[in-house]
């Protein structure tokens, strides 16, 4: 399990930014998570679906738990944070990602979460699906709808 989780380690931080838009938050999030499923590896059940995705679901609940002790009264998921990257972020984006980097942080948190898990982690959609607790066809439809809104930032800065 150990080694399954330090090959998604990668990925896992790059949800965990996207989510929470800060990469100290996000390296927390992950390690609280790791740390977590180390101490009760019981809780997943391969019946279940494939590690990946479930670790992923994992950190992806540990960031929106995260986010609701944060503010006052609870995150609504729905409208999470709007996450402009600062000076610290903008120094880690490379000159030739930075054009999308910045569309990125224009779309909103579930548009970019999904375009990371498809399109930056390389997940199925059923891996995707079972992340996100959504049917596979809900998630080519947000992925559709993330990607046209993407589009249309890119376009926009050009």
């Amino acid at each position: 399990m150990r080694q399954q989780i330090a090959q998604l380690g990668n990925g896992a931080h790059a949800l965990a930014i996207q989510l929470l838009g800060n990469t100290d938050d996000a390296a927390d999030a992950v390690h609280d998570a790791f740390v977590k499923v180390l101490g009760k590896p019981m809780s997943y059940n391969a019946a279940n679906g494939p590690f990946a995705p479930w670790f992923l679901r994992v950190v992806r609940n540990h960031c929106i738990d995260m986010m609701r002790r944060r503010r006052p009264g609870g995150a609504d998921v729905g409208k999470l944070a709007d996450h402009r990257p600062g000076p610290e972020a903008s120094l880690e984006i490379s000159q030739r990602d930075r054009g999308l980097q910045l569309a990125l942080a224009k779309l909103t948190a579930d548009q970019r979460q999904i375009i990371v898990l498809r399109d930056y982690m390389d997940l199925s959609y059923a891996d995707i699906a079972d992340v996100l607790e959504v049917a596979p066809g809900t998630v080519m439809s947000r992925l559709h709808r993330a990607r046209m809104a993407l589009k249309e930032e890119l376009i926009q800065d050009v």
